[in-house]
C-alpha cells in the first residue's frame, strides 16, 4: 500500500543530505585554501589566523537576529539567499587576486554558512517529534560530514595543478548545483508556524537561563573550536612538515570520514552508554589527539590522528544539536540555534586571532598544544557534562 509520509520523508532526507552536501563540499574545499593562498600572498600566520576570525565575524552579530527572522518565514528562501552569497564570496578571490579579495570573502562565505545551517536546523527542528527531529539532524551531520570529506580532497588535488583563486572559482560554480534541491524542499512545518503567529520577541539571552542549553553550548563551542582550528592551521603545520598540498588535502578529508563513520554508529554508541560519557570521552581523547599533531613527523602517523581527531569532534556535535533544539521552546527554535551559533562564532573569531598571534611569537606547534589542552580541560567537570545529556538506559 502506497504511503505517502513514508515516501516524503524519503525524498526530503535526500534533499537535505545532497544539498547539504554540495554547500559544505565548497565550503570546507576553500577553508584549507583560504590559509595557503593567503600565504602565498605574503601574510604571516598572525595574519593568517586575523583572516580565519573573518569568516566568524559578522555571523557573531547576525546569528541571533538572523534565527528570529528564520522562525517566521518559510525556510526555502533564506536557504536561496545563502546559496547565492556562497557562490560569490567563492568567486571573489578569483576575480579580485589580494588579501582584499580574500577577506572580503571569508567574511560573505561565513555568513552564508551560518545561514545554511540555521535554516536546515531550524527546519529539522520544526519537525512534529522528537525522533524524526533527530533523524533530519542525523542527515544533515552525515551531509555536512561527507561535504568536510570530499571538499579538501578535491581542492587539495585540484591546487597542485591550479592556482587557489582559480580552484575557488570552481568551488564557487559547484554551489549553483544544491539550487535544484532547495526547490524541491517542503517549506515550514505546521507546528512551528502556528506556533510563531503569536510568539512575541523576547530577550534572546534568557534562553540562557536553561542549564540543559548553556551546557549544550559550551560542549559545541569546544567542539567547533576544535574542527575551525584545525582546518585552518592544520594546513600550515603540515606545510611547515614538508607535506604537499595534495596530501593536506587527503589527511583532511581522512578527518572529515571520520566524521561521517562516526555519525553512522552514534546509534549504536547510545544503546550502551549514556550521551555524557560519549561526549566527556570525545573531548579527553580528541584534546589528546590535537597535542600529537605537531609531535608527529610521519605522514601515515597524522593520518591516524587526523582520523582519530575526526571521530571524537565529529560524535558530538550531532548530540549537541539535538540537546539544543530539546530545551528550546518549539517556536523560537531559530532563535536558539542563532543564539548558539552566535557564542560559537564568538569562539571562533577570538580563538583564531589569539593563537595566530601566539604561533607568531612561538611557532605553529603552540597552536595545537593550547588548542588540545582547552579541548581536554573541557571534559574534566564530568558531573556538569553529565547534566548536560539525556540518559540513555543500556538494552
Amino acid at each position: 500500500m502506497y504511503n505517502e509520509g513514508k515516501f516524503m520523508r524519503i525524498k526530503e532526507k535526500y534533499l537535505i543530505l545532497i544539498s547539504t552536501s554540495i554547500f559544505m563540499f565548497a565550503i570546507a574545499g576553500s577553508r584549507p585554501l583560504i590559509s595557503l593562498y593567503s600565504t602565498e600572498l605574503g601574510a604571516n600566520i598572525a595574519e593568517v589566523g586575523l583572516i580565519t576570525s573573518l569568516f566568524s565575524l559578522l555571523s557573531l552579530f547576525l546569528a541571533i537576529p538572523l534565527g528570529r527572522s528564520i522562525d517566521k518565514v518559510n525556510v526555502k528562501t533564506p536557504l536561496y539567499l545563502c546559496l547565492g552569497l556562497c557562490s560569490i564570496s567563492l568567486i571573489i578571490p578569483f576575480v579580485l587576486g589580494n588579501i582584499i579579495g580574500i577577506c572580503i570573502s571569508q567574511i560573505l562565505a561565513g555568513v552564508a554558512q551560518m545561514t545554511f545551517v540555521i535554516s536546515i536546523q531550524s527546519y529539522a527542528g520544526g519537525m512534529k517529534d522528537r525522533k524524526t527531529q533527530e533523524y533530519y539532524i542525523a542527515i544533515f551531520s552525515i551531509g555536512v560530514a561527507i561535504g568536510s570529506f570530499v571538499g579538501p580532497l578535491v581542492s587539495g588535488l585540484l591546487s597542485q595543478s591550479l592556482d587557489y583563486a582559480t580552484v575557488m572559482f570552481y568551488l564557487g560554480m559547484t554551489v549553483i548545483f544544491a539550487f535544484p534541491f532547495i526547490y524541491y524542499l517542503l517549506g515550514y512545518s505546521r507546528t512551528i508556524k502556528d506556533e510563531i503567529k503569536d510568539n512575541k520577541i523576547k530577550d534572546t539571552f534568557d534562553l540562557l537561563n536553561n542549564h540543559a542549553l548553556r551546557k549544550a553550548i559550551l560542549i559545541s563551542a569546544l567542539l567547533l573550536l576544535g574542527k575551525d582550528i584545525y582546518i585552518s592551521f592544520f594546513p600550515l603545520l603540515a606545510q611547515s612538515k614538508g607535506i604537499s598540498n595534495a596530501m593536506i588535502g587527503l589527511i583532511i578529508s581522512v578527518n572529515a570520514a571520520a566524521g561521517i563513520f562516526i555519525r553512522m554508529v552514534t546509534p549504536l554508541l547510545l544503546q550502551q552508554f549514556k550521551s555524557s560519557i560519549i561526549i566527556t570521552t570525545a573531548l579527553v581523547i580528541g584534546g589528546c589527539s590535537y597535542i600529537l599533531n605537531p609531535l608527529a613527523d610521519n605522514f601515515f602517523i597524522l593520518l591516524f590522528v587526523s582520523f582519530i581527531l575526526g571521530l571524537c569532534l565529529g560524535v558530538g556535535q550531532p548530540l549537541s544539536i539535538s540537546n539544543t533544539i530539546r530545551a528550546l521552546p518549539a517556536a523560537r527554535i531559530g532563535e536558539g540555534l542563532g543564539l548558539r551559533l552566535s557564542i560559537n562564532k564568538l569562539t571562533q573569531v577570538v580563538a583564531p586571532v589569539v593563537l595566530g598571534g601566539v604561533s607568531n611569537l612561538y611557532g605553529i606547534f603552540s597552536v595545537f598544544y593550547i588548542t588540545g589542552f582547552i579541548i581536554f580541560f573541557g571534559s574534566i567537570d564530568f558531573k556538569a557534562a553529565t547534566k548536560l545529556t539525556l540518559r540513555v538506559k543500556k538494552k
